[in-house]
């Protein structure tokens, strides 16, 4: 993360006795003022980037059918646990088109990934989901659970375990049926490892060589999961089942 920092150096010291036409020494308080104030404003991008970094979304694109759509999930209890940029590789010229790619954690065990697209070639109003995945493993559905909450259990893909439990991943589904699984469904407290993820996006996958895209290396694809893992906390890490990882980094 980007670190907020007042450090002056000689270079912009002199530029300003400069542009002030007096040495530092003579300056009044006011020169000093606005001499802070420039250094303030310059790190206005450095403060969004931290703050977006910390609590989600910039400003704009929470106004985005993305952002919206990533705000009702956190509404939902889903924390904001990976936020990063990415290009789609070889699309509106060679320098790619600008693309966000999340990931949510709920605290009953749900992981939500998905990646943005967009219209224009950076991140703006058009901006919406391109694809999601939502990922949990369940032991059950509740007793008294809904005729809708039945259905969505039917949806998916599904791994069934020996003991009961069962491991769901859903492709581009809704926030709604998201928010029917969490009042219907029981969820465990902790995956089975090695689950089927694909938090990839599509620059992971694809690159540009000499003006054409192709697909990366399976082995380069295993080592670019497993190092967005490793941006995960380690808590959830371990919730996932990749407790590897952590003894990895150590």
């Amino acid at each position: 993360m980007a670190k907020l920092s007042l450090e002056f150096n000689e270079e912009i010291i002199k530029e300003w006795e400069q542009q002030l036409g007096k040495p530092y020494k003579n300056w009044s308080n006011e020169d000093k003022k606005k001499f802070l104030s420039y250094v303030v404003t310059s790190q206005i991008p450095i403060l969004d980037s931290c703050v977006e970094s910390l609590y989600g979304l910039s400003s704009s694109l929470q106004q985005t059918p993305f952002g919206q759509k990533i705000n009702e999930l956190i509404g939902m209890g889903f924390k904001l646990v990976l936020n990063n940029d990415f290009k789609y590789v070889g699309y509106t010229g060679s320098n790619g088109t600008e693309a966000k790619e999340i990931v949510l954690f709920h605290p009953s065990g749900l992981l939500y990934y998905a990646t943005s697209i967009q219209e224009r070639r950076s991140i703006g109003r058009e901006t919406d989901v391109k694809r999601s995945e939502l990922y949990f493993q369940a032991s059950s559905i509740k007793k008294d659970a809904s005729f809708e909450a039945k259905l969505i259990a039917q949806k998916g893909s599904g791994i069934q375990y020996g003991d009961g439990t069962v491991f769901k991943s859903y492709t581009n589904i809704k926030n709604e049926e998201i928010k029917t699984m969490l009042e219907n469904f029981n969820f465990l407290s902790t995956w089975t490892s090695n689950q089927p993820l694909m938090l990839l996006n599509e620059e992971d996958v694809y690159q540009n060589v000499n003006g054409r895209v192709i697909p990366r290396l399976e082995i380069d694809e295993k080592i670019i999961h497993m190092n967005k893992i490793r941006q995960l906390p380690e808590e959830i890490q371990s919730y996932l089942g990749y407790e590897e990882v952590q003894n990895v980094k150590k």
